[in-house]
């Protein structure tokens, strides 16, 4: 098994060098940005609905004199058609803006603009026909708290969805930029000055087939510098790249090497115009913020599908950690009474693209465990870089219980809804086994991390690493929301046949 080394990034990221070249295969249907486009919409016009009802309901409450003879006017206010028409329009005028557009390429502030922008031209044309259908009485404070409320739910909804990192849609996408000439720095510079268009700049790659001695240099560019182009499928799996920006001089012959090796990889690449000298004539013009980009390699992502995953994540472990409040209070006496040490362990672990997070259980061993870990190595039952012993002395005797029927991971919900975690996914490794793994082993890092997944369902007592490994690449590869419902239904059986170690 090849080593790897350690090394903090920004944004607590731990990134990989020196590593073997591999690929990755990325099959995703691009159907699937459709599928977000009309989520948001309907979202959206249902959002409009309930502004409009909550209006109506509250200018009711503070002046009955609202209830007349002319309440049950076409377009009066409250009414179902005439929330039907101003969410009609909002959605219409904010396609026509842009605000369905995917990724997201604005700001919040701009995008609070062009809402208002929406929202008030949908109030305009609405009042307008309720005007030419002869309204003799409509009460302006319910049409102005109907306009209000629905710019602020709107308004709330996105900044919700940006505080989440769905994949195409607001996850930071890592680059990697080939070339390290003029129009690399300034395509680095644009990316940097402009953090709302979701690109992280990882390095730069020589255009070289071959590394040289003197490719560390003085300059920010040379620092940064990752390798040479023949050290591609490495280098984009070692730093999980989703996207590649092509900026050498024209050449075809290495443009088509880069699309082959990200074509490999599952990762996108694209050319500035100037350089594809007709590689690509039929395709259109891309702008990342302001720069022109022609793509030769697509990886496209299933937004809507990841969509409705986060979701969920968020409904299930909300509720979740209202209902289990009772037991947690339960468990947590317990714990404090059994042992000495904190009720809840909070262990850094390596979750998606190498970020690191601290994952959350109840405290099930005694309050020195690690220290004693090293002396216990000559016990471990597992393979690889997995620690695990049947009969941890470790354990307390509420400990035992604990992790018989997975109760100890309970917390993780926490995770969940924070957004460190899914649901379904790859167990999250600790460190001490992300630094052991191997270039292909960093496939199952692709995702966000699971509290429980297909190896959890399917091989939990199983000691084999490799069958560990395959079981979440086989994830990773196959991952559609009906697979997770699966592991999900069969989870339950498994927890209640207290199989947890």
């Amino acid at each position: 098994m090849t080593g790897v080394e350690l090394k903090r990034q920004p944004e607590r990221e731990l990134a990989i060098k020196g590593l073997p070249q591999t690929g990755m295969q990325d099959v995703r249907s691009p159907r699937d940005q459709k599928l977000a486009q009309v989520f948001f919409r309907f979202f959206d016009l249902a959002l409009v609905w309930i502004s409009a009802g909550a209006a109506h309901w509250l200018s009711l409450a503070h002046s009955r004199a609202i209830q007349n003879a002319y309440r049950q006017e076409f377009f009066q206010v409250g009414s179902p058609s005439f929330s039907f028409l101003l969410s009609v329009l909002v959605v219409l005028f904010a396609t026509m803006r842009g605000l369905y557009k995917f990724p997201w390429e604005k700001t919040y502030r701009e995008d609070l603009k062009l809402l208002a922008e929406s929202v008030a031209s949908a109030g305009i044309v609405s009042g307008a026909c309720s005007y030419l259908q002869g309204i003799k009485v409509v009460s302006p404070e319910a049409f102005v708290l109907t306009i209000l409320l629905t710019w602020v739910s709107l308004a709330a909804w996105r900044k919700f969805v940006r505080l989440q990192s769905i994949p195409g849609l607001t996850e930071k996408r890592n680059v990697l930029i080939v070339g390290s000439g003029r129009i690399a720095h300034l395509l680095r510079a644009h990316l940097e000055q402009n953090p709302q268009l979701g690109y992280v700049v990882k390095g730069f790659l020589c255009r070289r087939r071959s590394p040289r001695s003197t490719d560390k240099g003085t300059n920010s560019t040379d620092n940064d510098l990752l390798g040479p182009v023949n050290q591609l499928p490495a280098i984009a799996r070692a730093h999980f790249i989703d996207e590649i920006l092509i900026s050498v001089p024209s050449d075809r012959h290495l443009v088509k090497e880069i699309a082959r090796h990200a074509r490999n990889a599952g990762v996108q690449a694209r050319v500035v115009p100037d350089l594809y000298d007709g590689l690509t004539m039929d395709q259109p013009i891309e702008y990342i913020g302001q720069i022109p980009t022609l793509t030769v390699c697509e990886s496209p992502i299933p937004t809507g599908a990841l969509v409705i995953k986060r979701l969920v994540d968020i409904a299930v472990s909300a509720i979740a950690l209202l209902a289990l409040l009772p037991l947690f209070a339960v468990v947590a006496l317990i714990v404090k009474t059994d042992s000495k040490g904190p009720i809840l362990f909070g262990s850094l672990r390596v979750g998606k693209k190498g970020r690191t997070f601290i994952c959350y259980k109840f405290r099930t061993m005694v309050e020195n465990a690690d220290a004693l870990i090293d002396s216990l190595r000559h016990l471990n039952e597992r393979d690889g870089v997995l620690f695990k012993i049947a009969g941890d002395p470790r354990i307390t005797r509420a400990g035992r219980y604990l992790r018989k029927f997975s109760i100890d991971e309970l917390p993780q919900f926490w995770n969940v809804l924070k957004g460190d975690m899914s649901l379904v996914g790859p167990r999250p490794p600790v460190c001490g086994e992300y630094t052991q793994y191997a270039l292909e082993h960093l496939r199952r890092l692709d995702v966000t991390p699971g509290v429980t997944g297909l190896w959890q369902v399917t091989a939990r007592r199983d000691p084999s690493f490799r069958n560990y490994i395959e079981l979440d690449k086989d994830y990773v590869n196959n991952w559609s929301l009906g697979l997770d419902c699966r592991i999900l239904w069969r989870t339950i059986g498994v927890v209640l046949a207290g199989t947890g170690q």
